[in-house]
């Protein structure tokens, strides 16, 4: 259960406080991640050094499914901010994303595309030839 117990963390740290009906979720989402790790590598079991990408894998699958089937929960919020505050003669107009501003599920979408899709490199130092 420590790679469990990791990702709970790893979610924690994210904003997400995972419940016991995570549970089933969660660790397919692990079992998942250690298939990729394993196949990615052609090694038996992830490699201690490979630790930390399956955690981050396996919490970033979890979140993506979670958004894609709308049970983020209160903690994340993705809804537009104003764009103009008009008070008497004076205007405020904030940068949106047609100005070339990040949105804040765009900075969220793009913390699970490097969660989910962990850098060759790292998997490469452990990858064998497979026979």
């Amino acid at each position: 259960m420590a790679v469990y117990d990791d990702v709970v963390i790893r979610l924690a740290m994210l904003g997400y406080e995972v419940t016991d009906a995570d549970q089933p979720a969660v660790q397919y989402q692990i079992n998942r991640a250690e298939r990729y790790i394993k196949n990615n590598t052609n090694l038996p079991e992830v490699p201690e050094g490979l630790f930390g990408v399956w955690v981050d894998m396996a919490a970033g699958l979890f979140l993506y499914d979670c958004k894609a089937a709308g049970k983020l929960g209160e903690g994340f919020d993705f809804s537009a901010p104003a764009k103009s505050i008009s008070e008497g003669d004076t205007s405020v107009t904030f940068a949106g994303a047609s100005d070339g501003a990040v949105t804040p599920e765009a900075r969220f979408d793009a913390l699970l595309a490097r969660m989910i899709n962990p850098p060759q490199d790292e998997l490469a130092a452990y990858r064998r030839m497979k026979w």
